[in-house]
């Protein structure tokens, strides 16, 4: 289905694995846990390869002569190009379409729309198009239907006739509002309108969806959703759950409580945005998603006027709220403006997470204590304004936590370590101050320890490890910073650093 040398996402194949019915159940997994160890199957067997730098071999490419014999098998179900140039004869043998064209409006040849029995049609490539609107008369077979890029300004109400229809993706297409027959998508698994700008709610019947699993939302300006997203308890993947105090007139309103999130049982990714509207409930909404495995907590920047007292006391109680499951291994914090971070920073409620992003928290004086993150591998630290020091408590060694001196490892397994845009970082060390001055003199004086501080340039403890796989560390954008500790400045990796 994809061109020569194509880029192809982890997250995509999924759920067309899924939309087409290829994935088979197991036992107290989702489709789209099972689906991913499909993907990984793949790549192990050489059948796909990783593509790029990334930990979770997110991206993948298939080698040329492997994709040649897959069309050589598949000449008669696949095709990839314009789909007008198509018999009839041949469209009834189709199953799956790639259309690749540069004309303005995608059409589809005049053909028997009961031996048209094409499954999976996806547009490709970077031309904006047009779509012919007998084309939902046209493919009633559809199970997957990509309109990704399309100049497409409407749905018609025709598409509820697709009642086969498992995924429907609109990302970056001109729509302006979904049609009531939408409603008739009782298979509908799949629905992506992320990047819409023309989008700005959602109907009503979106919550008549009984087997939804993914809603994806992101880049879309939405500011109307219909109340009972809660009923949707397949969902298991809601990326850009816009947050509000839940006005409006009953059945619309701006933004959904957090409460509504306590019935999705099944959430694997969440992404919930303008948690500045956020009101604190009681309890935690997330500590039970024993699927989810992907979080994101988003704040509005607020450009017109500084956040009060009031907004910033808020919202670290909304934050502190959110206390992510066990399984959690992707998180990312964005423009968070409460003054300290939530204390299940602390706890082992992080212990799984392997992906961890702090971005444009700019009131946080200190960075979090996350040095028991023992299963960490990548760490991206951004636009953290206000902190002037990283010190012991970035690794956990302040107060009663773990010293230098005990046998102890931190970050055991990053591999990579991203810091950008800090403009007032000025000293990075690892210690205690008395354990510093102590370690200096002991140094001065002959003796086997050194201080962990970065400003002695001596290594720690050995019984203190600091680091130990770190193979890409990057320090962008931080211009008061004076020097590096010296075990890590003499260690092999691959440096970045600019000022």
């Amino acid at each position: 289905m994809y061109p020569e040398d194509s880029i192809m996402y982890r997250d995509d194949l999924i759920r067309l694995w899924v939309g087409e019915g290829f994935v088979e159940e197991q036992p107290g997994q989702l489709l789209e846990e099972t689906a991913e160890e499909y993907y990984y199957e793949l790549i192990h067997r050489n059948l796909l390869q990783p593509y790029g730098l990334y930990f979770d071999l997110s991206r993948c490419k298939m080698h040329d002569l492997l994709r040649q014999l897959a069309c050589y098998l598949s000449k008669e179900e696949c095709f990839i190009g314009d789909p007008e140039s198509l018999g009839g004869e041949s469209m009834s043998k189709l199953r799956r379409i790639s259309v690749i064209t540069n004309k303005d409006m995608l059409v589809f040849p005049a053909t028997d729309k009961e031996r048209n029995k094409v499954r999976t049609l996806r547009r490709m490539g970077q031309v904006s198009q047009g779509i012919d609107p007998s084309l939902f008369m046209k493919c009633l077979y559809l199970r997957v239907l990509d309109l990704t890029g399309s100049s497409i300004q409407s749905i018609p109400d025709c598409i509820g006739s697709l009642i086969h229809l498992r995924l429907l993706d609109l990302d970056n297409t001109e729509i302006s509002f979904l049609p009531e027959s939408i409603s008739s998508l009782k298979n509908l698994m799949t629905l992506n309108l992320q990047r819409c700008k023309a989008l700005h709610s959602l109907p009503l019947v979106i919550t008549r969806l009984c087997n939804l699993r993914r809603l994806g939302l992101n880049g879309t300006p939405i500011n109307q959703v219909p109340e009972g997203i809660g009923r949707l308890e397949l969902l298991n993947d809601l990326e850009g759950f816009p947050i509000g105090g839940g006005d409006g007139n009953g059945k619309t309103k701006d933004g959904w409580k957090l409460e509504e999130l306590e019935h999705l049982s099944q959430l694997r990714r969440l992404d919930m945005i303008k948690l500045e509207s956020a009101i604190p409930c009681t309890g935690s909404m997330l500590t039970d998603k024993k699927h989810l495995k992907v979080l994101n907590l988003i704040c509005t920047e607020r450009t017109d006027e500084p956040y009060s007292e009031e907004d910033i006391g808020n919202i670290e109680k909304v934050f502190e709220q959110l206390i992510p499951p066990q399984n959690l291994e992707d998180l990312a914090i964005s423009r968070f403006f409460g003054q300290t971070f939530p204390t299940w920073f602390g706890i082992t409620h992080l212990a799984s997470v392997k992906y961890l992003k702090l971005l444009n928290c700019n009131s946080c004086v200190h960075l979090p204590p996350i040095r028991q993150l023992s299963n960490l591998r990548y760490l991206k630290i951004e636009g953290a304004a206000a902190v002037t020091k990283i010190g012991p408590e970035f690794v956990g060694c302040r107060g009663a936590n773990l010293r230098p001196t005990d046998a102890a490892v931190a970050f055991p397994k990053l591999e990579t370590l991203i810091i950008v845009n800090m403009p007032n970082w000025e000293e990075w060390s690892f210690v205690e101050e008395e354990d510093a001055a102590a370690a200096a003199a002991a140094a001065t004086e002959g003796g086997e320890d050194g201080s962990a501080e970065i400003r002695y340039g001596k290594a720690p403890s050995a019984r203190m490890q600091l680091l130990p796989r770190l193979k890409r560390l990057e320090l962008i954008g931080c211009p008061r910073l004076r020097a590096l500790r010296d075990s890590l400045d003499r260690r092999p990796l691959a440096w970045k650093c600019s000022p």
